[in-house]
């Protein structure tokens, strides 16, 4: 029976001893013919998807590189920005609109030329090689793999749990986003390999704890990588090397907050506050965390997502019941701390980026624990649960292009009427695109709330509030989704902007122009009158009426 099978498995996996041959050899020394078959095997398969997928984007968008989602083009953004001291969007005004401490400043080189837009490719590119690289490494030593081992498990069997392993980090996918989720990644998966080498009694590598603290900076939940392998150091008695690390990773975070404190804005990043819900409910920040977990648990069996780390953490609480070594219990709590913690207030999905990190840690460490003791049922069971997993970032690898091409569709067909037709001040609720490479002195209103502190905090973006918000930084002209905002009767739709077929990725597939000013009513229509003769299709733009009387404040569609 299949209970009595894993209850098997569980058991052996507790009674397996460690090699002592093996106990003291460095990582570095571990290397095999096998290992390096197994790494090029990985950064072969990982660069061919990309190659694929990069070959699909530039066929859907007509040869111009478009990454799936706008928010890359925000990062980019505030690296032109940081060349000039400046942190933030407009000039006027200091905005914390990036999640990540490290990402933007990645992003300063050539920033004010035409190449700055593909370096969030070439580092995550290069993120991804060595990410799958590491998982090939990694795989291609554990028992029956390593010349240490007395079993040895095919070849080919290590290969499709390397595949599997790059399927459900995301790689391509992520990749493509030009976010740093692949850099997060790479150290999520250097966090793990520290944990599997104090799981068979040897000292993490220095690199491991390194990555623990540069983590964070990179993305704040990554706090929990940080603490899991605290947890594993106290498991070696290294009770020393945990405080170090967890300081370390801590005290800068601290000093940015002081920045920003410095800078007139909350001591947390706008879009950490605005994504995770602190001024949805008009309420403190801990009754936000406290309805935020309770909207977590409720659909946590609801999607496959949050089932599969819910699956991965009941697998590691059985694991730990059953576990002797103190060590290895330690090990496993950490690995369990990281999908627990992830469910519990962790985001899930946003085009499957937010909760990788914690996948591929808590599988990296939980397919190394099954993997003991190689049998055929063991390799099926670890396939089938790895593509269980992976599932949803199979599928949003294929989506990958169709992302770029609906981005293509709207905010880049924004950004082009926004530098080569209409150049002045702009209210939206999609900052990036349209806020990357605009003319200067051009202010932009995130009505959304990312680089806006006043719009972040406004929970009732009413019609009143609308119209009081632009008019006060003068801005004559918006560009948004209806379904998002009550829109004021005295603004006048001018033209709406549609994809071709209902939208997967974007946000809505309209989005309507609007002139928020009387005077300079003529003078944006001939703009948008202009733009419309350029709009290439399948993109549908369409131009409302002049007739008052028949003028809609919300798109037909």
């Amino acid at each position: 029976m299949p209970g009595i099978e894993l209850a098997s498995i569980t058991k052996d996996v507790a009674s397996t001893q460690t090699n002592p041959s093996a106990e003291d050899t460095p990582l570095s020394n571990r290397v095999t013919s096998r290992t390096r078959g197994l790494v090029a095997f990985s950064v072969a398969f990982y660069l061919l998807l990309a190659i694929v997928i990069l070959i699909s984007i530039l066929h859907k968008t007509g040869g111009t590189f478009v990454y799936p989602l706008d928010d890359p083009y925000i990062h980019l953004a505030m690296a032109e920005q940081l060349v000039h001291g400046h942190y933030g969007i407009n000039t006027v005004e200091a905005s914390s609109p990036s999640s990540s401490i490290l990402w933007p400043l990645l992003l300063i080189p050539f920033a004010g030329t035409s190449w700055q837009v593909y370096l969030p490719l070439a580092w995550n590119l290069l993120f991804g090689l060595a990410s799958a690289g590491l998982i090939g490494a990694v795989v291609a030593g554990w028992p029956g793999g390593s010349a240490l081992a007395t079993q040895k498990t095919p070849w080919w069997q290590q290969a499709v749990i390397a595949t599997l392993l790059i399927l459900l980090a995301n790689l391509v996918s992520l990749t493509f986003i030009g976010m740093e989720h692949v850099l997060q990644v790479m150290l999520s998966l250097c966090c793990a390999i520290g944990m599997l080498e104090a799981m068979e009694g040897r000292t993490m590598p220095s690199w491991s704890l390194a990555a623990a603290i540069i983590a964070p900076m990179v993305r704040y939940e990554d706090l929990a990588l940080t603490v899991a392998v605290a947890i594993g150091l106290i498991g070696l008695k290294q009770g020393r090397k945990a405080a170090i690390v967890l300081a370390g990773s801590v005290v800068p975070l601290i000093g940015f907050s002081l920045f920003l404190k410095a800078k007139g804005l909350p001591i947390l990043p706008t879009s950490v506050l605005v994504k995770g819900g602190a001024y949805k409910t008009g309420t403190s920040p801990v009754m936000s965390l406290l309805s935020g977990i309770r909207e977590n648990v409720i659909q946590d069996l609801q999607h496959l997502e949050r089932a599969s780390m819910a699956l991965l953490l009941l697998i590691l609480l059985v694991l730990l019941w059953r576990e002797r070594s103190r060590t290895r219990r330690f090990v496993i709590g950490g690995a369990a701390w990281v999908a627990a913690i992830q469910l519990l207030i962790g985001r899930f999905g946003w085009f499957h980026r937010y909760e990788v990190y914690a996948f591929i840690f808590v599988a990296l460490i939980l397919v190394r624990i099954l993997a003991e003791k190689p049998t055929t049922f063991r390799f099926a069971l670890v396939a089938f649960l790895l593509l269980f997993c992976a599932r949803p970032y199979i599928l949003g690898t294929l989506m990958t292009p169709r992302g770029s091409f609906e981005v293509y569709e709207q905010q880049y067909q924004m950004h082009r009427f926004m530098t080569g037709f209409y150049g002045h001040d702009v209210a939206l609720n999609d900052l990036g695109l349209v806020s990357y490479q605009r003319p200067a002195g051009v202010y932009v209103l995130d009505l959304f709330g990312l680089a806006s502190p006043e719009a972040s905090r406004q929970v009732d973006k009413t019609a009143p509030w609308l119209d009081d918000i632009v008019q006060r930084h003068g801005v004559h002209m918006a560009m948004l989704y209806p379904a998002w905002f009550q829109i004021p009767s005295s603004w006048t739709p001018l033209a709406k902007l549609c994809l071709d077929r209902p939208h997967q990725v974007v946000s809505e597939s309209c989005v309507v122009f609007y002139s928020t000013s009387a005077p300079t009513l003529e003078q944006t229509r001939a703009a948008v009158a202009r733009f419309a003769r350029t709009v290439p299709p399948p993109a549908v733009f369409s131009l409302y009426p002049e007739r008052p009387a028949e003028i809609e404040h919300s798109p037909p569609r």
